[in-house]
């Protein structure tokens, strides 16, 4: 049962978020103690059920963009993309890709030297789904190109899925990895750079985990301080529990040392008798450093999940582990990110409630390892969920979306709001 006290949100006055934003920005230590949370947005709300949000924060303009997977009645899927001001208001909104057969599981990040995104997308190759690629397409910043259209970016005579995608200032260029789920055979991991002009380096991707074991749900994160990626996945291991693993990249997508004990390649980040399911990862890069997130079974064996997340060193040694948030009910799908200025974190996830509904609920943390009280985001309605939340950080404070069940009606929408912290200074006593 989640407490009266855990549904109270943290909200104060605007004066006071500015005044002490504005004190906090050259602080170095403080804890991080409330939020504040902007007003509700409606992101979308089409004549389709809107699923699996992302988004990209373009630090030039100072807006996001929130990409997302339409499924229309009748059964076809395609992506769409938001764009919104940094303080929350709706500017213009298109379809993402040029080909006509079905797309899903959408993933963008912005590339500000270029000043365009790269969106990536499963796609349907010969409509019947029985063979999906990895696609993607550039677009500018303020909208579709009709000169720039998708292109392939792993196109194997097997199937991939929900890619991930993260931008390397340094070497102008995308990492963009997947999950290989061919017939009959253990999923595996596999990545390939796009360069940010248009491109690709020689061959055709590279293979990022691979054995007898099952790998899925990968994510990537960009270090700006290295010049380099952490990717991880969750894998099976032994009595059907899942364990998150890791691999530290170079710029050119080869494995350097990480892990403990300190290793080249792939090494575990979380690894108990729990099942550790369903990673995010997000690096802060002033601090020269990651953060690994997940949900865990908590030995319930399934039944109940909890949040949980771990800090790595910007040479992949794993720090310190944090239980981020556990109730008697499931708290699953946490996505990470750090702010455009590397200096802070924040995770939401959904929180199942009493009558049985999911909202979001979020946390900040710090790379001193300092945690900032949960919150709720946004709370449920009766029989409507609010579910599988997606965040970006910008200058200011963190976008959060998610898929919000239409109250009173059958479909699904995207939902979002602005979240920024409040940083507690210590008081000065004359």
């Amino acid at each position: 049962m989640v407490s009266l006290t855990r549904k109270r949100r943290f909200l104060r006055s605007i004066f006071l978020l500015f005044a002490v934003i504005a004190l906090s920005s050259s602080a170095q230590a403080q804890s991080t103690d409330a939020s504040i949370i902007g007003p509700e947005i409606t992101i979308s709300a089409l004549a389709s059920d809107e699923w699996s949000p992302d988004i990209a924060y373009n630090s030039v303009h100072n807006e996001y963009l929130v990409v997302w997977e339409n499924v229309w009645p009748g059964g076809h899927k395609d992506i769409y993309a938001q764009r919104l001001s940094g303080d929350g208001r709706l500017l213009s909104w298109f379809a993402v890709a040029t080909n006509t057969n079905k797309q899903m599981n959408p993933s963008v990040a912005y590339d500000p030297i270029h000043d365009r995104y790269l969106v990536v997308f499963a796609y349907d190759y010969y409509g019947n789904d029985s063979d999906w690629d990895i696609n993607g397409r550039f677009i500018p910043w303020d909208g579709p190109d009709p000169s720039l259209v998708d292109f392939g970016i792993c196109t194997w005579d097997s199937n991939q899925r929900r890619p991930a995608v993260a931008f390397a200032y340094t070497e102008e260029e995308f990492l963009v990895t997947w999950t290989n789920a061919p017939a009959g055979q253990p999923t595996y991991i596999s990545a390939r750079r796009v360069f940010a002009g248009g491109g690709f380096p020689p061959g055709d991707g590279f293979t990022v985990s691979s054995g007898p074991e099952n790998r899925d749900y990968q994510d990537v994160a960009y270090n700006l301080a290295r010049n380099e990626y952490l990717v991880t996945w969750d894998v099976e291991s032994a009595g059907d529990s899942l364990n998150i693993a890791g691999v530290r990249l170079n710029a050119m997508g080869q494995p350097l040392l990480g892990g403990d004990p300190y290793a080249i390649g792939e090494f575990t980040i979380a690894g108990w008798p729990d099942s550790e399911e369903r990673p995010a990862v997000a690096a802060c890069f002033t601090a020269d450093q990651y953060m690994v997130a997940w949900q865990s079974d908590v030995g319930t064996g399934g039944t109940d999940y909890a949040i949980y997340a771990r800090y790595l060193d910007g040479e992949a040694h794993p720090g310190s582990v944090h239980l981020i948030s556990n109730t008697p009910a499931p708290q699953l799908y946490v996505d990470i990110s750090c702010d455009f200025l590397g200096k802070k974190y924040f995770l939401a996830w959904q929180d199942k409630y009493v009558g049985g509904e999911y909202g979001i609920w979020g946390r900040f943390a710090l790379p001193n390892t300092t945690l900032g009280p949960e919150f709720e985001v946004v709370g449920p309605r009766h029989q409507a969920d609010r579910e599988f939340p997606a965040v970006a950080g910008g200058k200011a404070g963190f976008l959060a979306a998610w898929e919000h069940d239409r109250d009173g009606g059958t479909n699904k929408d995207l939902h979002g709001r602005l979240l920024a912290y409040l940083m507690y200074l210590p008081a000065i006593v004359k």
